[in-house]
């Protein structure tokens, strides 16, 4: 047995509150799916949304509402969420790819300012292992900006209410906030908001998250801080360990950032080599940029050369609060040692 790099953590509560659900009326779209959109429009300052079965599809609504011109160019990170790509393609969007900068994974100023050049008709922003990057030049555009607040939900910013069209959490299983599966899609303002009203309103029942899902959701929020608090004092030690090898992992270089779900290793000899090393000794370890734009496209269509590299260099180490003193002992042992 293997330590896996994603595992929920899920504790009695979250699946008491699944079980309660599941013996009530309301498995289906309801009241708990809007209660967990309130929650985190709460816990985020920004103004209510809609929590839906999919990613893609929170996302493509986002897009709907902004109303953009067909073929128009939307800027994203070449190594974002290839779900991004997904939405744009099923919308006729033009996905503008940014490269990245090499201590973060973020959108690298020089590639913003690059982009800023070619006038995208909207940006999506996401922040990799939880370093939020600097939007500060695109607030300053007046381009709507749909902002992923995935792997930062533990941050939430109140001066920045109603800079971002929208806020977009995901809820997959490898996220910070799972509900087994979906998203969660908030307006900044009430501007937005009113673009987002005829949308769902028209939107199938079947597309809504389920409440049997929401409440695990609205039960994982609740235990929110205190998850977030374990992984940083897990992080901290496998960041120590790291150090003494010869690789390195990314640098926050902004107090928004936040404990990620996985811990990143950028690889400076072979990955295949490093991956096998972990196996043998009992981790599972993922390509961390294998589901991206670039992983799909690579260089035919995306010319973002930091981004290539990160692409072929970085993995991915469990971390998570379940993982206890054993197994936080053995990744100690393996990061310290890697060839």
């Amino acid at each position: 047995m293997s330590i896996p790099v994603y595992k929920p953590t899920l504790k009695r509560r979250d699946m008491d509150a699944v079980l309660t659900c599941m013996v009530s009326d309301e498995i289906g779209p309801g009241s708990l799916a809007e209660q967990f959109s309130k929650e985190l429009s709460r816990y985020l300052d920004k103004k209510l949304g809609l929590a839906l079965r999919s990613p893609t599809e929170a996302l493509g609504l986002a897009l709907r509402s902004l109303d953009l011109p067909q073929g128009a160019s939307v800027a994203v990170s070449a190594l974002s969420p290839l779900y991004y790509l997904d939405a744009l393609e099923n919308l006729g969007l033009q996905p503008l790819f940014i490269d990245v900068d090499e201590s973060s994974a973020c959108i690298s100023p020089e590639g913003v300012r690059r982009t800023v050049e070619q006038n995208p008709a909207a940006w999506i922003i996401h922040s990799p292992f939880g370093i939020r990057p600097d939007t500060e030049i695109l607030r300053e555009q007046g381009t709507p900006l749909i902002e992923d607040l995935t792997s930062v939900v533990a941050a939430p910013e109140e001066e920045e209410q109603g800079a971002a069209a929208f806020t977009m959490i995901r809820t997959e299983y490898m996220d910070p906030i799972t509900t087994g599966g979906g998203a969660v899609i908030l307006p900044g303002s009430m501007k937005y908001r009113r673009l987002l009203k005829p949308l769902e309103d028209e939107l199938p029942t079947e597309t809504r998250m389920p409440d049997i899902n929401a409440a695990l959701g609205l039960a994982q929020m609740q235990n929110i801080e205190s998850m977030h608090q374990q992984r940083s004092e897990i992080y901290e030690v496998l960041s120590q360990a790291l150090m003494k090898s010869k690789h390195h992992g990314f640098s926050p270089d902004s107090e928004k950032s936040v404990v990620p779900t996985a811990f990143p290793v950028v690889i400076d000899t072979g990955m295949n080599e490093v991956r096998q090393y972990a196996l043998k000794n009992g981790v599972q370890t993922e390509n961390a940029f294998a589901s991206t734009p670039y992983a799909r496209l690579q260089s035919e269509e995306i010319d973002c050369p930091v981004a290539a590299s990160l692409a072929l260099r970085t993995i991915l180490f469990p971390l998570y609060p379940s993982m206890g003193r054993k197994n936080t002992e053995l990744l100690v042992r393996i990061l310290s040692t890697l060839p």
